[in-house]
C-alpha cells in the first residue's frame, strides 16, 4: 500500500482506486478527477487544520508555498499524533460517502 501521505501520487492513487470502485468508464476518468481532486483537498486540509493551532497553520502554508510537500508531511506527522491513522481516516470517509452515492435503492 503507497504511503499515507499528503502527496500528490498517493491522492492520483486514491482517485484511480475510487473511479474503479464506482464503476466509471476508463474514458472519463481525467474529467472525473479533476472534480475529485479540490473537493477531496479541501476535505484533507479542513480535516488538518481544524486540529492545528494558526501558528502550525501559518506552517503548513509556508510549506505549501514552496512546494515542499515532504517536509510538510513530516511536519504534519510531528504535529498530529498518529498522522497515518488520521490521514487514512479522511480518505476513507471520502470514499465510503463518495461511493454512497452510486449505491442502488
Amino acid at each position: 500500500m503507497a504511503e499515507n501521505n499528503i502527496s500528490k501520487t498517493f491522492q492520483e492513487e486514491f482517485l484511480d482506486e475510487l473511479i474503479k470502485k464506482a464503476w466509471f468508464e476508463p474514458e472519463d476518468a481525467d474529467l472525473i478527477k479533476e472534480d475529485l481532486r479540490p473537493v477531496l483537498q479541501e476535505r484533507v486540509m479542513l480535516s488538518i487544520y481544524s486540529v492545528l493551532n494558526d501558528e502550525q497553520i501559518e506552517q503548513v502554508w509556508k510549506y505549501f508555498e514552496q512546494e515542499k510537500y515532504s517536509e510538510l508531511t513530516e511536519f504534519l506527522k510531528w504535529i498530529i499524533p498518529n498522522f497515518e491513522d488520521f490521514i487514512s481516516e479522511v480518505y476513507a470517509q471520502f470514499e465510503d460517502e463518495y461511493l454512497e452515492n452510486f449505491q442502488e435503492d
